[in-house]
């Protein structure tokens, strides 16, 4: 059997007793609490912490560990909190600011809101009024559709003759060989003592003779007298024209009318007159107007007034377009370009003292005319009149043209015996106003019943048209010049007239003046201060309804 040696045995007994030390070590170690005292190899005694108590600090280390980590994240967010507080702070500042703007702006937009919703409220009201307003007129429309007239009691078309398709009026006559033959027609009578010219529908100048109407394209003609002091109208060679002019006879224009052509023959001048009238006594405040038809191709047509020799004023308009260029301060004009390319230019002068007063038609430039310039003149008239009327020939002596009067019986037609007898009636007629002055006495009748005081169907003034039983008139505004426009009077037994013009109505309830007086005739006048023109003359002896006067043409 083997035996071990001495050193061998202490050397295995060492090693048993050295892991026998580890294992009570290594239990120490881990199975103990706080601090535990291990024995070395050598047999001295050491003390140091268990296993429990280094995971212990372990454990409280690395809980430090993340709470530092924590703090030192908290701490970069509270300084990106700061920064943020800083920056909102100086966003609320500015926020503050912008809401201190619009705080102000908000309040501005609410007055302008208040002032906003009253103009609305304005102005809903006033849609409201204006939708009312066309709602009637459209249920006007459609629930009372056009009404015709009745055929007329008394009518005078007036278009081209004086005939009467109905009304009272003696019977046309006709004599041949010296025997009277009656006809079947009636018509009105018309007087004037002269003759007279007017445009025919066609454009051309005629001659009416003595007693004879004039039918122009707005109808009857209607003129007060008037005298022209152009001498020689239709004979231009004969006119007082300048001799750096040479003139000659010739037929022109849309009208074939005598005109005065004259031609510039030496470059001399810038005036030069083509004719100038015979002299013209006048008081303070008199009136003499210069007219004619002239055509000057690129120069200017000048019309100069003279007092007692002297110039005392002028205007000028263009020779090719007829437009207004200048004039002396106090004229009054009009002019107006014809489709022949004639100018029809009338210039009216006040006289601002008594004398005499000549008035001359010039053909003009800013520096001397050339050699061949030309200019026309036809139609030529100064008179002394408020307004230009229709042209008057002459010879060698001023010619005047007697007044327009158009005349029916009254009885029949007027429909009273006497002024102060109740009755329906209704007058129309289609009226045109072509010039109107306002005239000294105030006003202008041109149709009414002579002998009744009143009956005075139309008055014009200088802004009103009226209509008169007694002392107050119903009337609507008016504007001239106007054309074709209708007007019509209505009269019934309560002593209402109504009067409609241009849209508008106006009624006046008033007995007449003098109810014992009786009409004489129906008469359409003139008037030194008012041309007209009336056609399609009605009298209806009933009332019409509105709709039936609105619809009148």
């Amino acid at each position: 059997m083997a035996t071990l040696d001495d050193d061998l045995a202490k050397a295995v007994t060492e090693g048993f007793r050295q892991a026998q030390i580890d294992i009570v070590n290594q239990d120490l170690i881990l199975s103990g609490t706080g601090d535990v005292t291990v024995t070395l190899a050598d047999g001295s005694k050491k003390t140091g912490p268990s296993w429990s108590k280094l995971i212990a600090v372990a454990n409280a280390a690395g809980t430090s560990a993340a709470a530092a980590a924590t703090s030192e994240k908290n701490a970069k967010t509270s300084e990106t909190n700061a920064n943020s507080s800083k920056t909102a702070a100086a966003t609320s500042e500015k926020n503050a600011k912008t809401s201190e703007t619009n705080a102000k702006t908000s309040e501005n937009n609410a007055k302008t809101s208040e002032t906003n919703a009253k103009t609305s409220e304005t102005n809903a009201a006033a849609s409201a009024s204006s939708s009312a307003a066309s709602l009637a007129a459209a249920q006007q429309l459609t629930s009372v559709p056009y009404e015709e007239a009745p055929f007329p009691d008394v009518w005078a078309p007036l278009n081209d003759d004086l005939r009467l398709l109905a009304g009272s009026a003696p019977y046309d006559t006709l004599t041949i060989s010296g025997q009277v033959l009656e006809l079947p027609t009636k018509s009105a009578t018309f007087t004037r003592s002269t003759t007279a010219t007017y445009i025919d529908k066609s454009g051309v100048l005629q001659t009416a003779a003595i007693n004879e109407p004039r039918f122009e394209r707005e109808g009857l003609l209607m003129e007060g007298a008037s005298v022209n002091y152009i001498l020689n109208s239709e004979d231009p060679t004969k006119w007082s024209s300048n001799g750096t002019l040479d003139k000659a006879l010739v037929v022109d224009g849309s009208t074939q009318a005598n005109t005065f052509r004259g031609t510039v023959n030496a470059a001399t001048s810038a005036n030069h007159q083509t004719t100038a009238s015979s002299n013209i006594t006048v008081a303070i405040g008199d009136k003499v107007t210069l007219s004619a038809r002239v055509k000057a191709t690129s120069y200017r047509i000048r019309f100069r007034f003279t007092l007692d020799g002297a110039q005392i004023a002028d205007s000028f308009f263009d020779g090719n377009t007829g437009g207004y260029m200048s004039a002396t301060a106090g004229l009054t004009y009009e002019s107006s370009l014809g489709g022949d390319g004639y100018v029809y230019v009338s210039v009216t002068f006040t006289a601002a003292s008594a004398g005499v007063v000549t008035g001359g038609i010039w053909l003009n430039s800013g520096t001397n005319l050339p050699v061949g310039a030309v200019i026309y003149v036809q139609m030529a008239q100064c008179e002394k009149n408020p307004i230009a009327t229709s042209y008057i020939p002459t010879g060698s002596a001023a010619t005047t043209r007697a007044a327009d009067t158009f005349d029916l019986q009254a009885s029949g037609n007027v429909g009273y015996r006497l002024s102060g007898d109740l009755i329906n009636r209704v007058v129309a007629f289609e009226l045109s106003v072509n010039r109107y002055v306002q005239p000294t006495v105030g006003y202008a009748d041109i149709v009414t019943c002579p002998g009744a005081r009143n009956d005075i169907i139309t008055r014009l003034t200088a802004s009103m048209m009226y209509s008169y039983r007694g002392s107050g008139g119903a009337g609507n505004s008016v504007a001239y010049p106007f054309s074709q426009k209708i007007f019509a009077l209505s009269q019934d037994v309560t002593d209402t007239i109504t009067a409609y013009f241009n849209g508008n109505s106006n009624a006046k309830t008033q007995g007449p003046t003098v109810a014992t007086g009786g009409a004489t005739s129906l008469r359409i006048q003139s008037n030194p201060y008012v041309v007209y023109h009336i056609c399609n003359f009605r009298i209806w002896h009933r009332l019409l309804t509105p709709n039936q006067i609105n619809g009148l043409r």
